[in-house]
């Protein structure tokens, strides 16, 4: 089966190799354990469209517990798991692309980000122009801009500028109408509603719920935060009506991965959620996950799709389903100490404040990593001091044990900042 050739010799080597064949490189950044990544892995990189269209390219996996990971991370602006960025062969950045794209979206977001780069642009210089108004921007370069990554963006293409206001002035020049209307998605969420008018909010998002198209092809931004996009608007009962129709549509779209999906179960149950509480919502919720776990097998997206599980259990008020659902993917898991997060997130709601230490000194000790071993150590660590402040014995066990995770992992920058959170945990007392 094909799949993707991804160069393992370190994001400098890549770099080098991409400058010498004059191809552009595209960058993943991400994580064993991270749920987002596995999704990425199964709805994107699997796809023989995606594929196919990699050969055209250099491409880099660069894993944040691999050496020197985290300082390479730190250089070139990669904090979030996962960032995902189309470089020109120069080094120069094309755009970041969004994780959250299934992947038809994706792999149309992707051709087109390499389109306008062989037509001489980039995000940053697509920017440039549509707030300078020095050109007319192409629809390749709005539908660029409007697929961009602001989430992960670091500063690279905002700079110093600010996020809300720089996409408010986007929409305000934006004269393509696609663009347009994620451009204003963009906008409202990170304004939070405020500098735009919540009737306007209104008309503009019964429009994208009434067209199947503009819905589907801003279905990331809706499922992941459409319960914000209908507070910061008028006319919330029609609101929710209308995106619960469109969700109860893509639960049932056989086309759409088993995590997507489930998704869109989990946005039908917190939009019926605003209005008023249903059993039948709860049973749904309960009846959709163990049909979506029955049939998974792929390790990516039943990694995901647990994740994905245990929030739409949560939300639906059924917390103990949630942990049986968590404590059965232990065995199965190829990194279980991401679960035992979640399990001592589960015991912190239910007050076990026992349960909810043992839980992160499980992860810390299952972990993977040295990035990832120092990131657990530092959140039992932080638990210990704040939960049970008196227990010195197991505070000083935990200072021990991540001195030597310090030691074993070397000064990355990813550590260092850890180092420096443990500076404020009292490391030196008991």
């Amino acid at each position: 089966m094909a799949a993707i050739a991804w160069q393992h010799g370190g994001l400098d080597a890549a770099f080098a190799l991409a400058a010498a064949q004059q191809r552009p490189l595209f960058l993943y950044w991400g994580a064993v354990w991270c749920p987002p990544c596995n999704r990425v892995k199964s709805e994107i990189f699997a796809r023989d469209e995606f594929i196919e269209r990699s050969a055209a390219v250099v491409c880099c996996q660069l894993d944040g517990d691999s050496v020197g990971a985290q300082a390479q991370g730190a250089r070139h602006g990669l904090r979030s798991y996962p960032t995902l960025v189309l470089y020109a062969p120069d080094g120069s950045e094309i755009t970041r692309l969004p994780c959250e794209l299934d992947g038809e979206l994706f792999t149309s977001a992707f051709d087109n980000a390499l389109a306008v780069h062989a037509a001489g642009s980039c995000a940053s210089g697509a920017l440039a122009a549509a707030l300078s108004g020095e050109r007319k921007l192409s629809a390749g370069e709005w539908s660029l801009l409007s697929h961009y990554s602001w989430d992960t963006d670091e500063g690279r293409l905002l700079g110093t500028r600010a996020l809300a206001p720089t996409l408010l002035a986007l929409v305000r020049v934006c004269d393509d109408a696609d663009a347009g209307a994620r451009l204003q998605l963009h906008a409202q969420l990170a304004t939070a509603g405020k500098d735009i008018d919540a009737e306007a909010n209104a008309a503009l998002l019964l429009k994208v719920f009434a067209d199947a198209r503009l819905a589907r092809a801003n279905m990331d931004l809706l499922t992941n935060s459409g319960i914000n996009l209908i507070k910061y608007a008028r006319r919330r009962e029609e609101l929710v009506a209308a995106l619960g129709a469109v969700a109860a549509r893509w639960a049932d779209d056989f086309w759409l991965g088993a995590p997507d999906r489930l998704m869109a179960v989990r946005l039908q149950m917190r939009l019926g959620r605003l209005l008023a509480p249903s059993q039948s919502l709860q049973e749904r919720v309960r009846e959709r996950v163990e049909q979506a776990l029955a049939e998974s097998t792929d390790p990516y997206e039943r990694h995901t799709l647990v994740n994905t599980a245990v929030s739409a259990l949560n939300d639906a008020g059924l917390s103990a389903q949630a942990e049986q659902v968590l404590l059965a993917e232990l065995p199965r898991s190829h990194s279980p100490y991401y679960f035992m997060l979640s399990l001592a997130s589960s015991a912190k709601r239910r007050g076990d404040t026992a349960a909810v230490l043992d839980w992160y000194g499980k992860a810390w000790q299952a972990a993977v990593g040295p990035a990832t071993r120092l990131q657990w150590g530092v959140t039992y660590l932080s638990s210990l001091l704040e939960l049970a402040p008196q227990d010195s014995t197991r505070i000083e066990q935990a200072r021990t044990g991540l001195r030597a995770d310090i030691a074993q992992a070397g000064a990355d920058a990813h550590q260092q900042r850890n180092q420096a959170q443990l500076q404020k945990l009292n490391w030196g007392q008991v």
